[in-house]
């Protein structure tokens, strides 16, 4: 690639110095200490304005970092405004990480330890180590959970006791940066919170949102006490939400309070097409919000046959995003099943993929519990890749952990790995490397 620095379509000297090969005899710079005392040692031969025109040029600034170490990058957004906001950008991020929607593995929330642990599933060829075992970030008194992974980005939170209200955070576990989300002014007794969703993505902007849905003050209730006698006998209650921007660095109200049922889980919000999503496990709708125009709309349930002699409710054992896909997975005790994708115009759920778990049935009989007869297993993740051949799903059973190509129905077991109890479908969170700043 050629660049221009002052009309030249060649690099300078200079510039050849620091971008050496590996086979060159000077050793590229790698350190920040190292690489600004480079550019120093530059002014010996060339004039202060080379050198400058070299420093402030963001295409040869670009070749020159990405080929530091990830933790000498990190170190050098401290050397001007310049470097952090290029090191922070959407296209320094791309040269680091050319695929932003690569999951490099999943962290399974290990439920059954005194200290929460995470398991960590790798994905990828490359080696990749587990980012942590346990969330160490800010030693807080009661410990740290997640609560869900966009884009690369943990949303966290402390436990809930008695003792310390529950503290939001978000992480970066790749630049191990994070940031303390404060909590809403109308929320500073955190148990009117009834869930809170992260709204990021890279692509569009820098910064990001945070949804929030509470319990509506007791003044904002305008409806009368009949109104909440009713809400209450029906199974609906009154929710309030609240939206904070990180670009602001506040929170503001969102309309007016709405009515929804209680069986809505605001605890696990999806967010994906610019919206944040959630489920209800007992009846025929779900609910979206739409975060830059602030719309609540409802959003219907893929059509799947229910067994005759099913009396739990609807058995929702997946729901997720994948590079830009919204994925939903009702499984009830056959071993074949439907992956529904939404359209993205929401005017409804297609079957995208066909499972048939007879194969892997064979090669693993384990997975079939002798008691009831049905299946023992948790669809982990569903992976889209850019080439939808390659496209996998993450099966865990006991003891193993499964990839399942949803194209050509071949299966392999991933190595390196040996869960112990099936987890829940919704405590296996994307670990996803960026170098995005919070």
């Amino acid at each position: 690639m050629l660049f221009s620095v002052h009309g030249s379509r060649r690099r300078s000297s200079a510039t050849k110095s620091l971008l050496s090969t590996p086979h060159s005899s000077a050793p590229f710079p790698s350190t920040p200490e190292r690489l600004i005392q480079s550019f120093r040692s530059m002014s010996s031969v060339n004039s202060n304005k080379k050198l400058n025109s070299i420093a402030d040029n963001d295409d040869i600034l670009t070749e020159i970092l990405v080929r530091l170490p990830l933790k000498s990058i990190l170190r050098c957004k401290s050397v001007s405004k310049q470097w952090r906001s290029l090191i922070s950008g959407a296209h320094f991020c791309r040269r680091i990480y050319p695929d932003p929607y690569l999951v490099s593995g999943l962290l399974l929330n290990n439920i059954f330890v005194d200290n929460l642990e995470y398991d960590f599933v790798p994905l990828t060829d490359k080696p990749t180590s587990p980012p942590f075992e346990t969330l160490t970030f800010v030693n807080h008194p009661s410990g740290l959970e997640i609560l869900q992974s966009c884009h690369g980005l943990l949303f966290c939170s402390s436990f809930s006791n008695r003792d310390f209200g529950r503290d939001y955070y978000i992480y970066n576990p790749t630049t191990e940066q994070f940031r303390t989300l404060p909590l809403p002014p109308s929320c500073q007794d955190s148990t009117i919170v009834r869930g809170m969703t992260l709204a990021y993505d890279p692509h569009k902007s820098p910064h990001y949102k945070v949804v929030c849905v509470r319990k509506p003050n007791s003044g904002q209730d305008y409806m009368g006490i009949y109104s909440r006698l009713k809400d209450y006998l029906s199974n609906y209650s009154r929710y309030q939400i609240e939206i904070y921007s990180s670009e602001m660095r506040s929170w503001k109200v969102s309309g007016r309070s709405f009515i929804a049922h209680d069986d809505v889980d605001f605890r696990r919000g999806v967010f994906w097409n610019g919206a944040v999503h959630w489920v209800n496990f007992y009846i025929s709708h779900c609910l979206y919000f739409k975060v830059d125009d602030e719309k609540l709309r409802k959003m219907p349930m893929p059509a799947t046959p229910i067994p005759d002699d099913w009396d739990y409710g609807r058995r929702l054992r997946y729901f997720d995003e994948s590079r830009e896909h919204l994925h939903l997975v009702e499984k009830y005790v056959t071993q074949n099943f439907d992956i529904y994708e939404m359209e993205a115009d929401y005017s409804g759920w297609f079957v995208k993929y066909h499972v048939n778990l007879n194969s892997i049935k064979i090669a693993f009989p384990e997975m079939i519990t002798t008691l009831f007869h049905r299946y023992n297993i948790a669809i982990l993740a569903i992976i889209r890749e850019a080439d939808d051949g390659e496209s996998y799903m993450v099966l865990q059973i006991p003891g193993k952990v499964i990839r399942y190509n949803l194209n050509d129905k071949t299966f392999n077991m991933i190595n390196g790995f040996s869960p112990g109890t099936i987890c829940n479908c919704f405590d296996a969170y994307h670990y996803i490397e960026t170098v995005a700043s919070i």
